[in-house]
């Protein structure tokens, strides 16, 4: 019981027994005095019994019986029906005529119910609404062509924030009338609530295919909205049989961790990953690839096929299959080619390098010694305004200075965060700020880089590394059967061949992830594996 209700039920008390003493000693006051004592007692009355009676039904029976916590709107309708039926009761007590009351009531009542008939509509819907609660503040909704979230719920109307930020107010009378969708998002009871995503594939593709596909592209670097204790489905959804130059309508079916998040950023970055992984499949229209002439060049710069004939670089070329990733993708057995070899078109490729501790001393193996086709990417200006930030906390303005200076010296994050750290002499502090360091430095491959060479040369797996596209990045596919035939016409090309690749393993590959300083060519491997 609130400080108030104690308050109005004290001075409840003290009126009642002054009314008593003055109702049993008519002559110390006048009779007028002891009405209106009377009616003030009555009115205190009413509000003490009404409070304890609203109490009782709206916040232990309702709350109790339906679930829900109640809203103010229903305590005031609830209150206001009490002190009505009060009314009555005081009426009665004090003698007057009731009947002529409700025929003025019921007058006055006829004529402001026909001149706010929208008003009052909206109104009744609300406490309706509230009574029910059918969505709480924070909710999703979904009625008619507006879909938002709850933003407040008045007697008359609810406000819905669209996802564009615009506020649409809809009365309450049009929630009750008509269809109304809520996801809630709020109370954690509830059943999660799947959404889908729609995307075209050409008729002729397999649909098997294009489900693993997509469920493969999804899975690659998931989504941080994406709910993994749930399923992901991919479902062929409809299919003009009479047609079978359209397309193909698929859905995919998914559980947003945050729903109101989904319909902007979740969707349209499912919706991108899936392209990739269909335009890797070849199940998708093809976007405008570089021309052959552009491949050739690049393929020519390339120490291993530099030797080759014009014609035996045309064969590779036209048998190279083009890989788009998506920036955040990450490149694995997976979905990569087996026995090929894989050139850096355009983009950028991140693998993360090994990180070895010996007495203390960290150093860091890496992917391949070889030198990159181009400078590394310079970080971005505002991921050091970032680093600085961070940094100031511990040494003061001197850090943004500091951090520019730090990052001309390189363009690994990695790196830079060890720099940095350096200019925190406390060891927990330093410790702290590195939390935020990534944890693995990273090697770029940029456009005329390479990987998998010994994948294709040796049949070697590919090496167990992280490999992850920093933005979107096309690859250049050579396989095995490709390379055999260009090899098929010139048997002396495959002698050269294995000199070079023997050359290339003991100058940038030997002591790297991809093989131990002491591992050995074979001198007959190429030959066997190519003749």
């Amino acid at each position: 019981m609130t400080a108030k209700n104690l308050t109005i039920l004290g001075l409840t008390g003290l009126l009642l027994l002054a009314y008593t003493f003055v109702s049993s000693n008519p002559d110390l006051v006048s009779d007028s005095i002891v009405k209106y004592l009377q009616i003030t007692v009555l009115v205190c009355g009413s509000v003490v019994i009404v409070n304890f009676l609203s109490f009782l039904v709206v916040d232990v029976w309702f709350a109790r019986s339906q679930g829900k916590q109640p809203s103010a709107l229903l305590k005031l309708v609830i209150s206001l029906l009490l002190y009505a039926v009060c009314s009555v009761l005081i009426l009665g007590i004090l003698g007057e005529n009731i009947a002529a009351f409700f025929t003025t009531s019921a007058l006055i009542t006829a004529v402001i119910g026909f001149a706010l008939q929208s008003t009052l509509g909206n109104f009744f819907s609300g406490v309706a609404l509230r009574i029910d609660q059918p969505f709480q503040i924070g909710d999703r909704v979904i009625i008619r062509d507006v879909e938002g979230v709850i933003e407040s719920i008045t007697w008359r109307s609810i406000a819905i924030r669209q996802c564009t930020g615009e506020m649409t107010y809809i009365p309450n009378g049009l929630l009750s009338d008509d269809l109304l969708t809520v996801i809630p998002t709020k109370t954690s009871t509830v059943q999660p609530v799947m959404r889908s995503v729609e995307f075209l594939v050409p008729a002729a593709s397999p649909p098997q295919q294009v489900i693993d596909a997509a469920y493969g592209a999804v899975l690659n670097q998931p989504h941080p909205n994406i709910n993994l204790d749930k399923p992901i489905q991919v479902r062929m959804w409809e299919y003009d049989l009479a047609d079978p130059g359209l397309f193909i309508t698929y859905k995919l079916f998914y559980f947003p961790k945050n729903y109101n998040l989904a319909p902007l950023h979740t969707d349209r970055e499912l919706l991108r990953r899936v392209w990739y992984g269909l335009s890797r499949e070849e199940l998708s229209p093809r976007y405008i690839i570089p021309s052959h002439k552009q491949h050739l060049k690049l393929l020519s710069s390339i120490e291993f096929f530099r030797h080759f004939s014009l014609g035996a670089q045309k064969i590779l070329i036209e048998s190279a299959k083009p890989l788009l990733f998506d920036a955040g993708e990450t490149l694995s057995s997976k979905n990569l080619p087996q026995d090929a070899m894989f050139i850096v078109v355009k983009g950028c490729l991140e693998v993360e390098q090994q990180v070895v501790i010996t007495l203390g001393k960290t150093t860091v193996k890496p992917f391949t010694h070889r030198p990159k086709a181009q400078p590394p990417t310079p970080l971005d200006q505002q991921v050091i305004e970032r680093l600085a930030y961070q940094l100031a906390h511990y040494i003061g303005p001197t850090a943004f200075s500091v951090a520019h200076e730090a990052a001309q010296q390189t363009s690994s994050l990695y790196w830079l965060y060890q720099l940095l750290a350096a200019e925190i002499h406390d060891l927990e502090q330093r410790q702290e700020f590195l939390k935020y360091s990534p944890q693995f430095p990273v090697e770029q491959l940029q456009a005329g880089d390479f990987f998998g060479e010994m994948t294709l040369f040796l049949g070697k797996p590919l090496p167990k590394v992280t490999i992850t596209a920093a933005m979107e990045t096309e690859i250049l596919v050579i396989t095995q059967e490709s390379l055999t035939e260009a090899l098929r016409d010139d048997h002396t090309l495959l002698d050269l061949l294995s000199q070079i690749v023997a050359k290339h393993q003991s100058n940038y590959l030997a002591g790297t992830m991809q093989m131990s300083s002491l591992e050995v060519l074979p001198a007959d491997a190429m030959k066997l594996r190519f003749r």
